[in-house]
């Protein structure tokens, strides 16, 4: 769920670390950050409504488009983006891997804050 990394990089403004630890943003507010299941839910909605106007909009064009999904794009990034590439009728050039820039901030606390906000959603 990466409604809780876009949290979390906005109660901290780290929005991205490099491959070398270069921090992208304000270099964080040192603030910690905190689950807040309003603004997770607040997340939600937004990503649905971006979801649904992006549909439309390609409807209207009669646009066909490639759907990548976070995480098939997280659990294989070498591969979805190859399958980016061939969809477009590319091939990356020889001798080039496919390998990511920043590193990956979702870590336990960010499984914990899912967790917790599915229980609490399903009580609901």
């Amino acid at each position: 769920m990466t409604l809780v990394s876009w949290l979390r990089a906005e109660q901290t403004d780290t929005w991205y670390i490099g491959g070398n630890g270069e921090i992208g943003g304000n270099g964080g507010r040192g603030q910690l950050p905190g689950f807040d299941a309003a603004r997770i839910g607040e997340l939600v909605q937004i990503i649905d409504e971006h979801y649904v106007a992006w549909d439309a909009w390609f409807a209207s064009c009669g646009i066909n488009p490639l759907r990548v999904r976070y995480e098939e794009l997280d659990a294989d990034m070498a591969g979805v983006t190859e399958g980016i590439l061939t969809f477009l009728g590319l091939r990356s050039p020889e001798g080039h891997a496919i390998a990511p820039r920043h590193k990956r901030q979702a870590d336990e606390l960010n499984n914990q804050w899912i967790e917790r906000y599915r229980a609490e959603s399903a009580q609901h």
